[in-house]
């Protein structure tokens, strides 16, 4: 992986309603516009464990504050993740929690350590998510992945501003069967 690139999704993102699904590996579709939780779906399909490359305040990209609607200096929590399953990354997840986010029991998200947010996320019931936007990365961003990866983002809101999800797909995800042939 290239951290300095890696650390960025500073991208040009596009709604669903805007990709040339032709483009997109037949089997990645579900993946990319899932409105479910992914963690739920990974845990499914074998052990899932979280390796956390980052969880620090940190500074946004520009495209991730205009997204949040965040002001230049505002503190953001900055939490970028390796989601594995059954010890193979599939997932380069890369989260933006704003600090007027932290309020009411998103409080507890700074002490996640090893936990996948999105099993935290999808627990409260009063959670809304904005709508999936995908973009596909350079071939740069992670050179040890045989193609570009698509990838795609999304604000979960509650409190604040909201916290942006990022999460780029890598090609063993492909290899991964669900029980029922769907996922």
């Amino acid at each position: 992986m290239n951290p300095s690139a890696a650390q960025q999704f500073d991208y040009r993102w596009a709604p669903v309603h805007r990709i040339n699904k032709v483009k997109v590996p037949k089997t990645l579709w579900p993946w990319l516009v899932t409105h479910d939780s992914l963690t739920a779906k990974l845990q499914s399909l074998g052990t899932l464990t979280v390796h956390v490359i980052e969880d620090a305040w940190g500074a946004p990209t520009a495209r991730e504050r205009k997204c949040l609607k965040l002001r230049p200096r505002e503190a953001a929590r900055i939490r970028t993740v390796l989601l594995k399953v059954d010890g193979k990354a599939v997932i380069y997840a890369r989260s933006i929690i704003p600090a007027k986010s932290l309020r009411g029991h998103w409080r507890q998200v700074k002490h996640l350590k090893d936990k996948p947010l999105g099993g935290y996320l999808f627990q409260h019931r009063a959670l809304t998510r904005s709508a999936i936007e995908i973009t596909q990365l350079p071939r740069s961003m992670f050179p040890n992945q045989q193609s570009a990866l698509w990838a795609r983002r999304s604000v979960f809101h509650q409190f604040g501003p909201g916290i942006l999800v990022n999460e780029a797909f890598f090609d063993d995800i492909n290899q991964l069967k669900p029980l029922f042939g769907f996922l």
